[in-house]
């Protein structure tokens, strides 16, 4: 699936995860979203990286999506962030 392959690397690219968890949950979203039947517009995310060391939860969120703008502009409709820095 391009747009799992698209967000694994930008976030990898970003935040240099220690550790990093990209489920697709679109399926759970079919009943009402017609594009969800087809993938890749519904994640659950988790990301441990030491650039999180620091940073309030709420910026940590704004990190992430700002990171994956690119995605919310081409089918990406939701996001379920768990943001862990390394000492957490």
């Amino acid at each position: 699936m391009e747009i799992k392959a698209n967000i694994i690397k930008k976030l990898s690219d970003t935040f240099l995860p220690t550790e990093l968890k990209v489920e697709d949950q679109s399926h759970l979203h079919a009943n009402h979203n017609e594009d969800a039947k087809k993938g890749g517009t519904h994640f659950k995310i988790f990301i441990r990286s030491e650039k999180f060391i620091n940073i309030k939860s709420i910026d940590r969120h704004r990190m992430a999506m700002e990171a994956l703008s690119d995605e919310f502009k081409n089918g990406l409709h939701a996001v379920s962030f768990d943001l862990k820095a390394t000492d957490d």
